[in-house]
């Protein structure tokens, strides 16, 4: 892979806490290398939010919210409170608080729609996503509300200007594969949320690191136009007992399938009963044919 190309697959962000040695050094390693990065820091506003929700309803004076900064800092300086999260495809870099008080604010106006524990128990969940066109704003939704703590992004295709009806992007972006894309979207709402991206889309010979790597997913969200995956990820989705949702696009029709209550439901409602008589690999090279 050219320097280019594997400068365009970057969706990771990196990570400094600089109250470590070694992450203070490599911090400032980065900017001596590059002056131009962009900094950008709110991390007092951030510290007034987290104690607006910590103490609901008190009033705080200069004195008090000193003493809360004092207290939460340990006494050290801003900058090394937190994390300062850099973003290569963009060279900003961004201070927020850590990954704990930074769920806590962000997921706080989720709250009472629905509550703590089912907070929680969505940074446990993984969601897979086929097809990042349609799914770019599913994605970027779930991202948005954090109903997830990890996201797996499968689409082959690269952005063209006339895809430019339905994905949320610039034309800087012309060219670049639509998962990294929205990858990197996702990143720069919430960098702690683990997104990994299949860039080849899903096929017989990733399909199992997709649903399966790391975890099970939870659910898949399926919004491709190739109908050979659309049938192998429903009958990979029901042999593991995985719930499919798709948006049809048709009269604002929601297509569910819950394979984790019924492993034995027709894919696709029974629409291509057919299909499901055929042996597996027949099947491939029919639906790929």
């Amino acid at each position: 892979m050219t320097n280019q190309r594997q400068e365009e697959a970057t969706y990771r962000p990196l990570f400094f806490r600089l109250s470590t040695k070694e992450d203070k050094q490599a911090f400032d390693a980065l900017f001596a290398q590059d002056p131009r990065i962009k900094r950008h820091d709110t991390i007092r506003q951030q510290l007034d939010e987290l104690m607006r929700i910590s103490f609901p309803g008190k009033t705080w004076g200069e004195a008090e919210r000193q003493a809360f900064y004092a207290e939460r800092t340990g006494g050290r300086g801003f900058d090394e409170y937190g994390v300062w999260v850099y973003f290569p495809w963009n060279n900003n870099c961004v201070h927020v608080l850590d990954e704990e008080e930074f769920v806590r604010v962000r997921t706080n106006r989720n709250v009472y729609k629905i509550d703590f524990h089912d907070i929680d128990v969505l940074r446990t969940k993984k969601i897979g996503v086929i097809g990042l066109s349609v799914g770019q704003s599913i994605a970027l939704t779930i991202a948005m509300e954090r109903t997830c703590g990890e996201i797996r992004l499968a689409d082959f295709d690269d952005v063209e200007l006339s895809n430019m009806n339905r994905i949320r992007t610039g034309i800087q972006d012309l060219g670049l594969n639509k998962a990294i894309i929205a990858a990197r979207q996702i990143a720069e709402i919430d960098p702690f949320i683990n997104v990994i991206c299949y860039t080849e889309g899903v096929n017989d010979q990733n399909i199992d690191d997709f649903f399966c790597k790391g975890g099970k997913i939870d659910v898949l969200v399926e919004e491709c136009d190739g109908i050979d995956v659309k049938v192998q990820s429903r009958l990979r989705s029901r042999s593991l007992r995985i719930p499919v949702v798709m948006d049809t696009n048709d009269r604002g029709m929601l297509d569910i399938e819950r394979f984790d209550f019924e492993n034995e439901r027709p894919i696709l409602h029974g629409a291509v009963a057919d299909l499901e008589r055929i042996p597996s690999a027949e099947l491939a090279h029919k639906l790929k044919n």
